[in-house]
Formats: C-alpha cells, structure tokens, sequence
C-alpha cells in the first residue's frame, strides 16, 4: 500500500519523525530515536504510510531467547510497541501513549530470525487511535499479531 506520501527507508523515516516530534518537544528534553528499545531489537523502519501503516524489521537476538530457546513472548511484544508508538506520534500529530496492547502468538520464533513487522491504523480520532499489527517471518509465515488502543495526548505548552 504505497501512495506518493510514502516514506521509505530508515534514515528518511527517522529524519521525518525527528522534525515532527521536534514541534512538540519541551525545551530542555533531548530526543533519542530511534530510542534505546527499539536499538536493542536492531528495528529499521521500512516504509512509513502517512496516516495508514509503518513497516520495519528486526532481528531477533539469543539474548531475548526463553529457557527453551524461543523468542520470550514479552520481547515481540515491546517490538510490536516500538512500532506502534511511532505510529501513533506521526498519526497524532503529537503526543500519545498506549491505553492497552494485546498480543496474540501464532508460531515459534528463533533466534537469529529477521522478522518483518507492519502496523496499521485502524481508526484514528482525536482522542484515542486504534492500530493491529502483524510479525511475520522471513518465510513470510504470519508468527504473531497485536492490537493496541492509544490516547493522543494534549501537545505541552511551552
């Protein structure tokens, strides 16, 4: 789903973030993007949709491996949310934080896998935005997804 709004790449995705949530930014507070998580999964944005979907990909560390060897459930979690938070920022236009976000796991994930995630708006008002989000493997095998509910925040006042 490409439009000619369509950004591609990490480095322009990340560019584009930057100068939006600059806009809201308080004076003093110093951006980290992409933040600390979403370094830890190595996530690189793929494509950004304005207003519809992000894409990015990950890879998936022995580091977040569970006692069996699988990737700990909680880790795809938090990076179906390290997409679903920007997401909601450049839908919103500002600041939001997420209400609820349920994971559902469809197959087993294992370390040194690359996964691809998308996240897609599903409803956007003016208080709350509704995304789902889909992991699949590099066989393009649909391994989880995710729902979220986000508040969109009031923009800080300088």
């Amino acid at each position: 789903m490409s439009d000619d709004a369509t950004i591609r790449g990490n480095d322009a995705v990340l560019a584009h973030t930057v100068e939006l949530f600059r806009e809201f930014t308080p004076p003093g507070i110093e951006l980290e993007l992409p933040p600390p998580s979403a370094k830890a999964f190595d996530l690189r944005f793929v494509e950004y949709v304005p207003g519809r979907s992000l894409t990015a990909t990950a890879a998936v560390s022995k580091q977040f491996a569970n006692a069996v060897g699988l990737l700990q459930g909680g880790f795809l979690s938090a990076m179906f949310d390290n997409l679903i938070g920007p997401l909601s920022y450049l839908t919103a236009r500002g600041p939001t934080t997420t209400l609820e976000l349920t994971t559902h796991f469809l197959r087993p994930v294992f370390p040194g896998e690359q996964l691809r995630l998308q996240a897609a708006v599903r409803k956007a008002g003016s208080t709350t935005i509704f995304i789902g989000a889909e992991a699949h493997n590099a066989k393009d095998k649909l391994v989880a997804t995710a729902v979220s509910t986000v508040q969109v925040l009031p923009k800080p006042t300088s």
